[in-house]
């Protein structure tokens, strides 16, 4: 059995056990914790080839984009070039897309020889400039991957692989969570553009999580006077699945993360869960965090001001590959430390592209 398949598979039932977990919550505080999720079974998935020629109508067209948004994308990418896991985005390409609803956000991939090797998502501020969404490197499970949506679709069954009917496909971004939008001549369907998922909303649910504000005081900016430097991108070998063990739902919630008490934590733990309850599908959650960046404001020399409060991004999910705004998640949601070590190695140490897992 892949990779992709025990982890999918491990998701879709980790899913509906905490679901039960957490309907079940204030009952098993008064009698005991919840057990560990059982050996799962083995069985075997077919993965269906999918290629270009499969469903050729989805597709993503690049766009020109605007000078100040070029500048912004050179500047950053220069500054994460310096260390790992950046180290091949050093005059490496890139393709630009939009992102909806609207052209408030856009998604940057990073190109070398032809391949994507990460990406950045850039959004609108409300009064002026550009947020760094999100960001991260790789080669697989990033964001936005087409080959892997259509792999999907035909695999589940969404729409047939001889399609012939008009297939739309729309990328969105609605706060901390990449969407694919499709429609056919009867149905439109929203999926998580991360791990692959449907997601349960209708119309007007959609649009109310993809309208949301997102929080412009937890990203780095483009604004003036927001010149930051990153920090080296530090990474523990924790646990990144959240249903590997489902004891840290018995966890109390963690008070104030900043990048400091984070780093003390995965050194301590190697990783911490993240889940916003009731809210779940609208942020990929939940998910583990094992590692960070901190964004540093720099004195007109270009040093680090250390009295300056960093800005701070998780590295979170399948891998650590995605970088997403500490304090945007603090807002959206819970952190919860695993009662021990999961796996592997606590020791933070500097990120490195990781391994093909999907």
């Amino acid at each position: 059995m892949n990779i992709t398949a025990r982890r999918k598979g491990s998701r879709r039932r980790g899913r509906l056990l905490l679901c039960l977990i957490l309907g079940l919550t204030l009952l098993a505080a008064s009698a005991s914790s919840p057990q560990a999720l059982a050996s799962q079974a083995s069985r075997t998935t077919v993965m269906q080839a999918v290629t270009q020629e499969v469903l050729p109508g989805l597709e993503m067209k690049p766009i020109p984009a605007p000078e100040t948004l070029q500048a912004f994308t050179r500047q950053t990418i220069s500054q994460l070039s310096a260390d790992a896991p950046f180290k091949e985005w050093k005059d490496a390409g890139t393709e630009v897309y939009p992102l909806g609803p609207g052209t408030r956000s856009w998604l940057v991939n990073v190109m070398h020889s032809g391949q994507r090797i990460g990406y950045l998502i850039i959004s609108a501020a409300d009064q002026g400039g550009y947020l760094l969404s999100e960001y991260g490197a790789g080669t697989d499970g990033l964001p936005y991957s087409m080959t892997e949506l259509r792999q999907y679709l035909v695999q589940q069954g969404l729409i047939p692989s001889n399609s012939s009917g008009a297939i739309g496909v729309m990328a969105l971004y609605a706060p901390m969570l990449p969407v694919w939008k499709i429609t056919t001549e009867n149905k439109t369907l929203y999926l998580n553009a991360t791990v692959l998922e449907t997601l349960p909303w209708s119309p007007s649910q959609a649009e109310n999580v993809l309208n949301a504000a997102q929080e412009a005081s937890a990203m780095l900016s483009s604004g003036p006077g927001q010149a930051r430097a990153p920090q080296p991108a530090l990474r523990s070998g924790g646990e990144d699945d959240p249903y590997a063990d489902l004891l840290w739902l018995t966890a109390p919630v963690l008070k104030t993360l900043n990048g400091a008490s984070l780093t003390a934590l995965l050194k301590e733990r190697g990783s911490l869960a993240f889940q916003s309850s009731g809210h779940n599908d609208a942020l990929g959650a939940p998910f583990m965090i094992t590692g960070s960046q901190s964004w540093l404001k720099t004195t007109s020399a270009g040093d680090p001001a250390d009295s300056e409060v960093a800005v701070v991004y998780a590295a979170v999910g399948a891998g650590g590959i995605r970088y997403l705004p500490l304090t945007a998640l603090q807002k959206a949601g819970t952190f919860h430390k695993p009662p021990m070590p999961l796996r592997g190695d606590t020791t933070l140490s500097a990120a490195s592209v990781p391994d093909s897992r999907q």
